[in-house]
Formats: C-alpha cells, sequence, structure tokens
C-alpha cells in the first residue's frame, strides 16, 4: 500500500506556507468529467475561519426575531442548530450597522436599554442583544467573536477613537481599569479576551448621512493612529483593515501593513429571480470564477508585500469578510433586491463554488463571513421566537465544515461546459479586479480537495449546469479508494425548504460506483477517500 502522499500532507500540516501555490487547472473536453487528484500538495494549511459567519441589524430580522426577540430573550432552537456547524467566528455588528452603532446604549440592565430608529437599513435597534450579549451567545455555540469597530466620519454619531478605545478596554481591560470596572459592575470580572476587531466598514462609500467616503490615503492615515492606540490598551488584538480594489489595497498595505492580520474584500455573487427560477442561470452559477480572478490580482499584491516585509512566516492575509448570493426578484414589471428569498437548490451550487475558491487559495485566504447564520440570507430560518429550520445552505457549510479541512490539494478538471464565457458577464457586486473582456472555456464541474485532518482525503464537487446532469470520475492517487459519498441533490433546482416541508433539500449518500458518480443539476457531493487497506 502507498501511502506517500498522505503521509507527507500529515507531515506538512501546521507548517509554513511553502512557496508552491495550490495548483487547479480545468479543461472543457469529452461527454464525461475527469478530475484528477494530483500528487502533490502545497503544504497550504487551510484555516477554519473560511467557515465563519456575521450577523448585522438589517431590518431582516437577522438579531432581532432571529437571535433574539426585542426584549433580548434568546431563540434557543437557534443555538441548538448552530452548534454543530462549529463556526469558528462570528462577526458583529457587522457591516454599514456600525455606522450608527452606539455601542454604549446596549451595556447594562436591559430594561433600561432605549430602543432607537436603525438610519441606515431602516426598523429598530433595541439595544438588547449588546456587547455582552453577543459574546456570551458566541461562546455558546463555540464562535470566536469578531467585533467590528465604527470609524464614521460624521459628528451626529459618536464613533471617535476614544470610542473605540473605551470599547476594547470594556471587553478586554482588566477588572482595575475604568472601562473594565464598567464590565465587572455588570457581572463580568474577567476579560473577555476578543481577539479579532474590524477599523471601519466599507470606508470607500458613503453611508447615508452618517459616513462619507474616503479615499484610500484618508482611510490608511486614520488607521494607523486608531491601530497603534488601540493595541496601547490591548497589544495582542489581531486587526482587520478595510480592503477594496487594487488600488486601494495597495496604499493601505503600504501605509499600515505592519498594524494588521487581514484585509477585508466584499465579494457578492447576484442572481435575478423570476417566477422561482434564476434569469440566464450561467451568470450566477459560475459567478464565482469572476471573483477569484479579482482574488488573484490582489493576491499578487499580497505576495509582494508579505515578501518585502519579512512576513513569510506571519503573513498578512484576506478575510472575506461579506459574501452570499443577493436575489434580487421580478414584481411589479422591475427587479428587487431582498434578503428574503429563500435558498434553493440552485443557491447550494453557488455557495459550494465560493467555498471552493476559498479552498484553492487558503494561503492568502485566511477568514470569510457568510451573511447570515439567521434569517436573511440565512442558513437557517427562524419560527416564531422559539423554533427555526434548515435552509438549503445550511447543509453546505455542515458538510464542508465536517469534510473540507486540513491541507489543500492540487486538482486538475477535464470535462464538458462552456467556452468563451466573458468575464465581465459573470454576475458579482461591487467593484472587481479583472479584464472584463477575458474569455475563459469552463467546466461545468467545479471541486476543491484537501488532505483531511481525520487521515482523509475528501473532494467537494459541485455541477454548475442548471439543466444537465453531469458524470464524473475520480483519479485518486496510487493506494486510496472511495470510502463514500454524500451530496445535496434534491433533483429540483428551484426546491427549498419552508417551515411546513423542512427536509426537501437536504444530504443523503450518493452511489459511487468504480470511482464514477453522476451529480445532479446544481447538486454538490463530498466524496470522502481512504487509504487502501491490506
Amino acid at each position: 500500500m502507498r501511502t506517500v502522499l498522505l503521509t507527507s500532507i500529515i507531515l506538512s500540516l501546521g507548517t509554513a506556507l511553502a512557496a508552491q501555490d495550490p495548483t487547479y487547472t480545468q479543461t472543457v473536453t469529452g461527454k464525461t468529467t475527469t478530475v484528477t487528484i494530483l500528487d502533490n500538495t502545497s503544504k497550504a494549511w487551510i484555516d477554519p475561519m473560511i467557515y465563519g459567519q456575521m450577523l448585522e441589524d438589517c431590518n431582516d430580522a437577522v438579531i432581532y426575531g432571529g437571535v433574539v426577540d426585542e426584549k433580548g430573550k434568546e431563540n434557543p432552537k437557534v443555538v441548538e442548530m448552530l452548534q454543530p456547524l462549529r463556526i469558528p467566528v462570528m462577526r458583529w455588528p457587522a457591516g454599514t450597522a456600525i455606522y450608527d452603532y452606539e455601542w454604549k446604549k446596549g451595556i447594562g440592565p436591559k430594561e433600561k436599554r432605549i430602543a432607537v430608529n436603525e438610519l441606515i437599513w431602516g426598523g429598530k435597534e433595541y439595544y438588547t442583544f449588546g456587547t455582552d450579549e453577543f459574546i456570551q451567545w458566541c461562546g455558546k455555540i463555540g464562535a470566536e467573536p469578531y467585533i467590528n469597530i465604527s470609524m464614521g466620519n460624521n459628528s451626529l454619531i459618536p464613533a471617535s477613537l476614544g470610542e473605540a478605545v473605551d470599547w476594547v478596554e470594556y471587553v478586554n481591560g482588566p477588572a482595575t481599569s475604568q472601562m473594565g470596572a464598567w464590565r465587572a459592575a455588570n457581572g463580568h470580572p474577567e476579560p473577555y479576551n476578543v481577539k479579532f476587531w474590524c477599523i471601519g466598514n466599507e470606508n470607500y462609500l458613503t453611508a447615508r448621512d452618517i459616513h462619507k467616503k474616503e479615499s484610500a490615503g484618508e482611510y490608511a492615515d486614520l488607521l494607523i493612529l486608531w491601530a497603534k492606540t488601540l493595541k496601547t490598551v490591548c497589544p495582542d488584538l489581531s486587526l482587520l483593515g478595510v480592503g477594496y480594489n487594487a488600488p486601494w489595497n495597495k496604499v493601505v498595505l503600504d501605509k499600515c501593513g505592519d498594524q494588521l492580520d487581514f484585509l477585508t474584500l466584499h465579494y457578492y455573487m447576484s442572481a435575478k429571480i423570476k417566477d422561482n427560477d434564476i434569469v440566464e442561470p450561467w451568470k450566477t452559477l459560475f459567478g464565482p470564477v469572476r471573483f477569484e480572478e479579482s482574488l488573484k490580482k490582489n493576491i499578487a499584491l499580497l505576495k509582494e508585500y508579505n515578501a518585502k516585509s519579512g512576513r513569510q512566516a506571519n503573513p498578512l492575509r484576506y478575510s472575506i469578510d461579506e459574501w452570499n448570493n443577493r436575489h434580487s426578484v421580478f414584481s411589479d414589471d422591475k427587479y428587487s433586491f431582498t434578503r428574503k428569498d429563500d435558498r434553493r437548490q440552485f443557491d447550494v451550487a453557488g455557495t459550494a463554488g465560493m467555498l471552493n475558491v476559498f479552498l484553492r487559495n487558503c494561503p492568502y485566504v485566511g477568514m470569510a463571513n457568510y451573511i447570515f447564520p439567521v434569517n436573511g440570507h440565512g442558513l437557517l430560518k427562524t419560527v416564531g421566537n422559539d423554533d427555526a429550520y434548515k435552509s438549503a445552505n445550511y447543509h453546505v457549510f455542515d458538510l464542508y465544515r465536517a469534510n473540507m479541512t486540513g491541507c489543500v490539494l492540487g486538482v486538475k478538471v477535464e470535462g464538458p461546459g462552456m467556452t468563451g464565457i466573458r468575464l465581465g458577464d459573470l454576475r458579482m457586486d461591487g467593484e472587481h479586479d479583472m479584464d472584463p473582456e477575458t474569455l475563459l472555456d469552463l467546466c461545468y464541474i467545479d471541486c476543491a480537495a484537501v488532505a483531511a485532518e481525520d487521515g482523509s482525503l475528501n473532494i467537494a464537487l459541485s455541477n454548475r449546469s442548471y439543466d444537465r446532469p453531469q458524470k464524473v470520475k475520480v483519479e485518486l492517487p496510487e493506494g486510496y479508494s472511495v470510502a463514500e459519498a454524500v451530496g445535496i441533490q434534491s433533483g429540483d433546482v428551484k426546491a427549498a425548504n419552508s417551515a411546513a416541508s423542512r427536509e426537501v433539500v437536504k444530504p443523503a449518500p450518493v452511489q459511487v460506483k468504480k470511482n464514477t458518480l453522476t451529480l445532479s443539476p446544481c447538486g454538490m457531493v463530498i466524496v470522502k477517500c481512504r487509504p487502501v487497506q491490506n
């Protein structure tokens, strides 16, 4: 029995990043797809934080009506159902909502907290799920808390450096400090020791009347001051800075890279939905390709910075701080963005495609936060204040989190697909660093492979064809065989779970014969392989 590949991978776990990047190639040809696992490894360790999540009070029952009710009472079913996902990190108060979030209003007895109108997204911020509640809730589901600080530039809302210093001290300071004493008086004498903090959010954009967009230089100049000051309060912070496009990122890296552990990027797939169906589905299902091409441009920038600054052993990485598949639904003769549209079987393929991109680029993507775990575009949908059910995307995260960690492996894909796809036609919201006129040949089958932590060799496959099943043959390194396969293949690309029918889309065993299996349209499968026993 030959186990050289697996042995070398296990020995490489936890080592510094190797010079060789993960290998991934695809060629459009033939009628059956062949996926070949290459007999090499990049020694690229997959950070489980790529399976992170984000909470934001965005008037779509994510926090209030999701995690808790208006009085701050938790939905016990949400905690129960999120625990098995082993969510590694949870970002909060999140994105744009931070610009009118005043953290001190969410501290102390809940009955004394006053609800206010949420200025960014509408609705109410009840402040009954504040800093203490968030951190303690993360402890219940097993997630590392990640706090995003506002760096607003409008005097109407307190978003000063002093407010940020107080927040860090409240969370991490000793009980002998002024803010730490306040925390202790609220029943928590020991510091929470929250590691991850981001300074700002999309500072390159205007957020209503609360934040005016800044140039990269303006943001970077403030970031240097804020980062250094916050580290005087708590030297061990892992700080995240706001990233955007390559020109912006270069300025921030050059000026502030030595203060940061991550630079954030936001990428959103998008889909036009009419009668529960995607319009021009290939533009959405191949959307992660556009993201990956943009990411490659920024990876080159990051590699240059890490080499120049001598940070190969402790590299600065990207956090894909916000991502999902945004639906614009046709109604009243127009398409309108909504977070309430169901996650369907076609979202399974899109979500798997994005996770595969993170895996293939794991030396440079160290965190990613899907929005949201609850309601909105979420993994769970709540029913009242004490019940919830799993959306289609819940099962994607469940399978990937359980099976797709360890070291990434090289992969070669050869099979049917589409030729001459114009990169600019693929749907991704926001500005991206890529040439829209680039033409690509893309296989319907997308995949990533890992040498997993339990000793198995696992392959994640997704079918980007909306209307055709795809036959796939897996070529394994000598000495390995397929042990089992499980997939999310409802047979209906428009299928979704609901409160009344909760298991329409769910995982099920997949038959594999002679290393060959079939993926249904928009289906995904994880194939688990083990060394052959003599």
